[in-house]
């Protein structure tokens, strides 16, 4: 019989069952995962040379129909090869001193394909986590106004909400004082200050939870952090308050970047991309910068693409399905879907209320594409639907 091996399945098992000899695994790792590498507008001599390089190391790569002519600058260069015909290429091209070529070759050699897979471990206040299976963040809004009512939580329903999500698996609370649904205005200082610290106060008390504070306010995250919160989501990645990264750098703790333009409520109004992924990855890889920049250490650094910050239905769903290219900055990845108005599109028209198998569904794909922590309202569910794709891929429960 002649069939085809799902791409799911371990090279290591297979050549196992072969009977292949232990010193010809490393051989074949590299052939067996084909990648698709994307580099933006470079001279056009070099696209050629890139083209050339990748026939001459069996690997492939499409330029534009003028670098042949020269009548182009520039083109962007898609290749096509397995790990070693990329690595074959990257050398060749490295020794060439033209046109950038150099630098080209240390991007390619700098991709998450050429080191081991990280190991992703959160450093907090309250203890270490290794985040390198999927981790449930639930979600507490202790406002009046976030778009799905039952988030919505007092001092004492807050608690029992927190309990009930470390009961039934959740790694990591988030609480927000302040709705970021689109349209939502700001509240004042002190008014989030109030509404925040005394619930995280009593949810500290009451579990074991890493606690996340959802704010973009460098005061907010102190008094935050100061009374038993573990790491900072700020959905504009530093940018808002030029205080914010002094307090992440000193206190050591994990910040959460985020994409977005705008505000929650003009965001609407910047949902305009020609090429959503470049500008969504050039805009994280500026936020990655800024952090190190001011004295933030790279494993404190976790990526949120925004999913519905700026974004239209259709961008919402190209970024879900390419989800995986927000590794190629090197960073751990959060998503926050649960419940959103790109799934009520899809689901006919559904109310927040009527979208949690869409949420678990998107939870599973995220969860089998590596994402790190997802953001959810409903904790047993998608905690279950976690353990579910977990089992699939290792293979045990």
């Amino acid at each position: 019989m002649v069939r085809l091996i799902s791409s799911d399945v371990e090279l290591k098992t297979l050549l196992r069952n072969i009977g292949c000899d232990l010193a010809s695994y490393p051989i074949f790792f590299g052939k067996d995962e084909h990648v698709r590498v994307w580099i933006d507008n470079v001279h056009f001599a070099a696209a050629s040379v890139i083209k050339q390089e990748c026939l001459s190391c069996g690997a492939d790569a499409a330029v534009h129909k003028h670098v042949i002519t020269g009548k182009v600058d520039t083109s962007s260069v898609l290749i096509m090869a397995n790990v070693n015909q990329l690595r074959c290429i990257a050398e060749k091209v490295k020794r060439m001193p033209y046109w950038g070529l150099p630098h080209i070759a240390e991007g390619i050699l700098s991709l998450p394909i050429f080191s081991p897979q990280k190991n992703f471990v959160l450093h907090m206040p309250h203890g270490d986590v290794n985040i390198s299976d999927t981790k449930i963040m639930a979600i507490l809004n202790v406002t009046p106004d976030s778009f799905f009512a039952a988030s919505r939580v007092d001092l004492q329903s807050g608690v029992d909400r927190a309990v009930d999500a470390e009961m039934n698996g959740a790694t990591f609370l988030d609480i927000g004082g302040e709705s970021t649904r689109p349209g939502a205005s700001a509240i004042t200082e002190d008014e989030e200050i109030s509404r925040v610290i005394p619930l995280l106060r009593q949810i500290r008390k009451a579990t074991n939870l890493f606690i996340s504070v959802d704010t973009y306010r460098a005061s907010v995250a102190r008094q935050a952090l100061d009374n038993g919160a573990d790491l900072i989501n700020d959905i504009y990645g530093l940018q808002q308050d030029k205080d914010m990264a002094k307090v992440i750098a000193e206190t050591g703790v994990p910040v959460v970047l985020m994409h977005m333009r705008g505000t929650p409520s003009t965001m609407g109004d910047f949902a305009n991309y020609d090429d959503i992924m470049k500008e969504l990855l050039d805009h994280l890889k500026r936020l990655i910068d800024f952090a190190l920049g001011n004295g933030i250490k790279e494993d404190q650094i976790i990526l949120d693409p925004g999913i519905g910050f700026a974004k239209t239905p259709e961008h919402n769903l190209e970024i879900m399905k390419r989800i995986e290219e927000l590794f190629s900055l090197g960073f751990p990845v959060l998503v926050g879907h649960s419940r959103k108005s790109t799934l009520g599109k899809i689901l006919d028209g559904a109310p927040p209320e009527g979208r949690l198998f869409g949420t678990v569904a998107w939870t599973s794909y995220l969860a089998w594409k590596g994402i790190n922590i997802v953001r959810v309202h409903d904790t047993k569910e998608n905690v279950d639907a976690v353990k579910a794709i977990n089992a699939i891929k290792h293979g045990t429960y």
